[in-house]
Protein backbone atom coordinates (compact mmCIF):
# COMPACT_ATOMS: atom_id res chain seq x y z
CA UNK A 1 0.00 0.00 0.00
CA UNK A 2 1.25 3.78 -0.99
CA UNK A 3 0.65 7.26 1.03
CA UNK A 4 -2.30 8.07 -1.06
CA UNK A 5 -4.14 4.60 0.40
CA UNK A 6 -3.11 5.83 3.66
CA UNK A 7 -4.40 8.95 3.25
CA UNK A 8 -7.89 8.00 3.04
CA UNK A 9 -8.22 5.24 5.71
CA UNK A 10 -9.98 6.01 8.50
CA UNK A 11 -8.68 6.37 12.26
CA UNK A 12 -10.14 2.69 13.35
CA UNK A 13 -8.55 1.15 9.81
CA UNK A 14 -4.85 3.00 10.56
CA UNK A 15 -4.92 1.08 13.84
CA UNK A 16 -6.02 -2.07 12.72
CA UNK A 17 -3.46 -1.68 9.77
CA UNK A 18 -0.71 -0.80 12.40
CA UNK A 19 -1.44 -3.68 14.42
CA UNK A 20 -1.25 -6.17 11.27
CA UNK A 21 1.90 -4.44 10.33
CA UNK A 22 2.88 -5.14 13.92
CA UNK A 23 1.89 -8.86 14.34
CA UNK A 24 3.92 -8.99 10.54
CA UNK A 25 7.30 -7.35 12.39
CA UNK A 26 6.66 -9.81 15.14
CA UNK A 27 6.63 -12.70 12.70
CA UNK A 28 9.24 -11.80 10.72
CA UNK A 29 11.58 -11.17 13.86
CA UNK A 30 10.45 -15.00 15.50
CA UNK A 31 11.50 -16.43 12.49
CA UNK A 32 14.83 -14.57 11.82
CA UNK A 33 15.53 -15.47 15.33
CA UNK A 34 14.97 -18.65 14.47
CA UNK A 35 17.07 -18.88 11.52
CA UNK A 36 19.82 -17.00 13.41
CA UNK A 37 19.71 -19.89 16.50
CA UNK A 38 19.58 -22.21 13.49
CA UNK A 39 22.92 -20.93 11.98
CA UNK A 40 24.44 -20.12 14.99
CA UNK A 41 24.03 -24.51 15.39
CA UNK A 42 24.90 -25.34 12.25
CA UNK A 43 28.22 -23.17 12.92
CA UNK A 44 28.68 -24.93 16.43
CA UNK A 45 28.24 -28.25 14.68
CA UNK A 46 30.84 -26.90 11.86
CA UNK A 47 32.80 -25.94 14.47
CA UNK A 48 32.95 -29.07 16.01
CA UNK A 49 33.16 -31.38 12.97
CA UNK A 50 36.10 -29.27 11.67
CA UNK A 51 37.75 -29.77 15.20
CA UNK A 52 37.03 -33.70 15.46
CA UNK A 53 38.15 -33.79 11.64
CA UNK A 54 42.03 -31.96 12.91
CA UNK A 55 42.36 -34.54 15.80
CA UNK A 56 41.54 -37.52 13.28
CA UNK A 57 44.15 -36.24 11.15
CA UNK A 58 46.38 -35.48 14.02
CA UNK A 59 45.97 -39.59 15.19
CA UNK A 60 46.60 -40.58 11.65
CA UNK A 61 49.40 -38.31 10.85
CA UNK A 62 50.85 -40.00 14.50
CA UNK A 63 50.03 -43.27 13.52
CA UNK A 64 51.69 -42.87 10.00
CA UNK A 65 54.91 -41.12 11.28
CA UNK A 66 55.00 -44.41 13.83
CA UNK A 67 54.86 -46.73 11.16
CA UNK A 68 57.17 -44.75 8.72
CA UNK A 69 59.88 -44.87 11.84
CA UNK A 70 58.89 -49.05 11.69
CA UNK A 71 59.84 -49.55 8.65
CA UNK A 72 63.41 -47.11 8.76
CA UNK A 73 64.11 -49.10 11.61
CA UNK A 74 63.07 -52.69 9.97
CA UNK A 75 65.12 -51.65 6.58
CA UNK A 76 67.97 -51.21 8.49
CA UNK A 77 67.68 -54.64 9.87
CA UNK A 78 67.10 -56.16 6.90
CA UNK A 79 70.21 -54.11 4.67
CA UNK A 80 72.24 -55.44 7.89
CA UNK A 81 70.82 -59.12 7.67
CA UNK A 82 71.31 -59.27 4.07
CA UNK A 83 75.42 -57.63 4.28
CA UNK A 84 75.53 -60.31 6.76
CA UNK A 85 74.31 -62.79 4.32
CA UNK A 86 76.28 -61.97 1.39
CA UNK A 87 79.61 -61.61 3.10
CA UNK A 88 78.81 -65.34 4.18
CA UNK A 89 78.49 -66.77 0.90
CA UNK A 90 81.67 -64.69 -0.22
CA UNK A 91 83.58 -66.50 2.42
CA UNK A 92 82.15 -69.90 1.84
CA UNK A 93 82.59 -69.50 -2.14
CA UNK A 94 86.31 -68.38 -1.50
CA UNK A 95 86.79 -70.98 0.49
CA UNK A 96 85.29 -73.90 -2.13
CA UNK A 97 87.51 -72.49 -4.41
CA UNK A 98 90.82 -72.43 -2.84
CA UNK A 99 90.16 -76.16 -2.16
CA UNK A 100 89.46 -76.93 -5.01
CA UNK A 101 92.78 -75.26 -6.74
CA UNK A 102 94.35 -77.31 -4.25
CA UNK A 103 93.05 -80.23 -5.00
CA UNK A 104 93.97 -79.78 -8.83
CA UNK A 105 97.47 -78.40 -8.06
CA UNK A 106 98.05 -81.82 -5.79
CA UNK A 107 96.30 -84.00 -8.62
CA UNK A 108 98.72 -82.48 -11.21
CA UNK A 109 101.43 -82.92 -9.52
CA UNK A 110 101.02 -86.69 -8.48
CA UNK A 111 100.13 -87.02 -11.67
CA UNK A 112 103.32 -85.49 -13.00
CA UNK A 113 105.49 -87.96 -10.37
CA UNK A 114 103.81 -90.76 -11.70
CA UNK A 115 104.09 -90.10 -15.40
CA UNK A 116 107.52 -89.15 -14.79
CA UNK A 117 108.22 -92.58 -13.33
CA UNK A 118 106.50 -94.64 -15.81
CA UNK A 119 108.55 -92.59 -18.38
CA UNK A 120 111.74 -93.52 -16.91
CA UNK A 121 110.48 -97.11 -16.03
CA UNK A 122 110.29 -97.68 -19.73
CA UNK A 123 113.46 -95.97 -21.11
CA UNK A 124 115.15 -98.19 -18.68
CA UNK A 125 113.63 -101.38 -19.95
CA UNK A 126 113.70 -100.35 -23.73
CA UNK A 127 117.73 -99.60 -23.34
CA UNK A 128 117.54 -103.24 -22.25
CA UNK A 129 116.05 -105.17 -24.98
CA UNK A 130 117.96 -106.31 -28.12
CA UNK A 131 117.93 -105.88 -31.93
CA UNK A 132 114.92 -107.96 -32.69
CA UNK A 133 112.82 -105.66 -30.35
CA UNK A 134 113.14 -102.40 -32.54
CA UNK A 135 109.81 -102.42 -33.78
CA UNK A 136 108.42 -102.61 -29.78
CA UNK A 137 110.74 -99.55 -29.44
CA UNK A 138 108.74 -97.93 -32.33
CA UNK A 139 105.71 -98.32 -30.70
CA UNK A 140 106.78 -97.31 -27.41
CA UNK A 141 107.99 -93.93 -28.66
CA UNK A 142 104.71 -93.88 -30.32
CA UNK A 143 102.72 -94.38 -26.64
CA UNK A 144 105.09 -91.82 -25.58
CA UNK A 145 104.21 -89.18 -28.03
CA UNK A 146 100.88 -90.09 -27.64
CA UNK A 147 101.08 -89.95 -24.24
CA UNK A 148 102.49 -86.57 -24.09
CA UNK A 149 100.38 -85.28 -26.51
CA UNK A 150 97.19 -86.51 -23.96
CA UNK A 151 99.08 -84.89 -21.62
CA UNK A 152 99.51 -81.10 -23.00
CA UNK A 153 96.03 -81.29 -23.60
CA UNK A 154 94.58 -82.35 -19.94
CA UNK A 155 96.88 -79.72 -19.22
CA UNK A 156 95.76 -77.10 -21.36
CA UNK A 157 91.98 -78.00 -20.10
CA UNK A 158 92.54 -77.69 -16.77
CA UNK A 159 94.28 -74.12 -17.37
CA UNK A 160 90.73 -73.58 -19.18
CA UNK A 161 88.85 -74.66 -16.13
CA UNK A 162 91.11 -72.40 -14.10
CA UNK A 163 90.71 -69.26 -15.92
CA UNK A 164 86.99 -70.40 -16.21
CA UNK A 165 86.61 -70.66 -12.47
CA UNK A 166 88.65 -67.18 -12.19
CA UNK A 167 86.10 -65.42 -14.56
CA UNK A 168 83.38 -67.36 -12.48
CA UNK A 169 84.65 -65.48 -9.53
CA UNK A 170 84.76 -62.41 -11.19
CA UNK A 171 81.11 -62.66 -12.31
CA UNK A 172 80.23 -63.32 -8.85
CA UNK A 173 81.76 -60.43 -7.36
CA UNK A 174 79.76 -58.60 -9.92
CA UNK A 175 76.61 -59.82 -8.72
CA UNK A 176 77.34 -59.48 -5.59
CA UNK A 177 78.43 -55.40 -6.47
CA UNK A 178 74.98 -55.44 -8.16
CA UNK A 179 72.80 -57.67 -5.38
CA UNK A 180 74.05 -54.83 -3.16
CA UNK A 181 73.30 -51.80 -5.26
CA UNK A 182 69.81 -53.23 -5.91
CA UNK A 183 69.00 -53.87 -1.79
CA UNK A 184 69.94 -49.62 -1.45
CA UNK A 185 67.47 -49.06 -3.87
CA UNK A 186 64.81 -51.87 -3.71
CA UNK A 187 64.91 -51.66 0.16
CA UNK A 188 61.08 -51.94 0.52
CA UNK A 189 60.72 -54.73 -2.21
CA UNK A 190 61.32 -57.17 0.93
CA UNK A 191 59.27 -60.51 -0.78
CA UNK A 192 61.35 -59.77 -4.28
CA UNK A 193 64.83 -59.36 -2.47
CA UNK A 194 64.43 -62.58 -0.51
CA UNK A 195 63.47 -64.71 -3.59
CA UNK A 196 66.42 -63.25 -5.13
CA UNK A 197 68.89 -64.39 -2.41
CA UNK A 198 66.91 -67.65 -2.45
CA UNK A 199 67.87 -67.77 -6.20
CA UNK A 200 71.61 -66.76 -5.87
CA UNK A 201 72.28 -69.46 -3.35
CA UNK A 202 70.85 -72.30 -5.77
CA UNK A 203 73.07 -70.17 -8.40
CA UNK A 204 76.16 -70.81 -6.54
CA UNK A 205 75.37 -74.49 -5.70
CA UNK A 206 74.97 -75.42 -9.19
CA UNK A 207 78.21 -73.71 -10.29
CA UNK A 208 79.92 -75.21 -7.35
CA UNK A 209 78.27 -78.81 -8.41
CA UNK A 210 79.15 -77.73 -12.32
CA UNK A 211 82.93 -77.27 -11.21
CA UNK A 212 83.56 -80.13 -9.15
CA UNK A 213 82.15 -82.64 -11.86
CA UNK A 214 84.21 -80.71 -14.08
CA UNK A 215 87.13 -81.83 -12.37
CA UNK A 216 85.48 -85.27 -11.81
CA UNK A 217 85.35 -85.83 -16.00
CA UNK A 218 89.33 -84.89 -16.04
CA UNK A 219 90.56 -87.12 -13.27
CA UNK A 220 88.18 -90.00 -15.20
CA UNK A 221 89.92 -89.11 -18.74
CA UNK A 222 93.11 -89.89 -16.87
CA UNK A 223 91.83 -92.79 -15.36
CA UNK A 224 91.14 -94.06 -19.07
CA UNK A 225 94.34 -93.08 -20.69
CA UNK A 226 96.24 -95.18 -18.08
CA UNK A 227 93.83 -98.30 -18.96
CA UNK A 228 94.19 -97.49 -23.12
CA UNK A 229 97.56 -98.03 -22.48
CA UNK A 230 97.45 -101.39 -20.32
CA UNK A 231 94.92 -102.29 -23.08
CA UNK A 232 97.63 -100.99 -26.17
CA UNK A 233 100.19 -103.38 -24.25
CA UNK A 234 97.81 -106.47 -24.35
CA UNK A 235 97.00 -106.23 -27.46
CA UNK A 236 100.81 -106.69 -28.66
CA UNK A 237 100.64 -109.44 -26.41
CA UNK A 238 102.56 -107.38 -23.93
CA UNK A 239 101.66 -107.10 -19.89
CA UNK A 240 102.77 -104.53 -17.63
CA UNK A 241 104.61 -107.37 -15.95
CA UNK A 242 106.73 -108.07 -19.34
CA UNK A 243 107.56 -104.15 -18.87
CA UNK A 244 108.68 -104.70 -15.17
CA UNK A 245 106.13 -102.70 -14.00
CA UNK A 246 103.79 -103.90 -11.17
CA UNK A 247 99.75 -102.83 -11.24
CA UNK A 248 100.87 -101.20 -8.26
CA UNK A 249 103.15 -98.96 -9.57
CA UNK A 250 100.57 -97.32 -11.98
CA UNK A 251 98.01 -94.49 -11.23
CA UNK A 252 95.66 -95.93 -8.38
CA UNK A 253 91.84 -96.42 -9.80
CA UNK A 254 90.72 -94.56 -6.56
CA UNK A 255 90.98 -91.20 -7.16
CA UNK A 256 87.85 -91.10 -9.16
CA UNK A 257 86.15 -92.25 -5.91
CA UNK A 258 88.33 -89.95 -3.93
CA UNK A 259 87.41 -86.98 -5.76
CA UNK A 260 83.64 -88.08 -5.75
CA UNK A 261 84.07 -88.40 -1.93
CA UNK A 262 85.84 -84.74 -1.68
CA UNK A 263 83.36 -83.21 -4.11
CA UNK A 264 80.68 -84.54 -0.82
Amino acid sequence: MNAASYASMSHEELVKETCRLQQCLDKEKKVSAAYAEELKRTREQAMAVQSQVEQEEEYITNKLMKRLEQLKKEKQLLATEVEQEEEFLTNTLQKKLEKLIKEKVDLESRLETEQEYVVNKLCKQLEQLSNEKAKLHKEKVDLENQLEAEQEYIMNKLQKQLEKLAGEKATLQRERADLQRQTSELSAAVDKLNRDKVTLESQMEMEEESIVNRLQRQLEQLTCCYKALEGRLEARGLTLRDMGLQPNELPPENWVSYSRSSSR
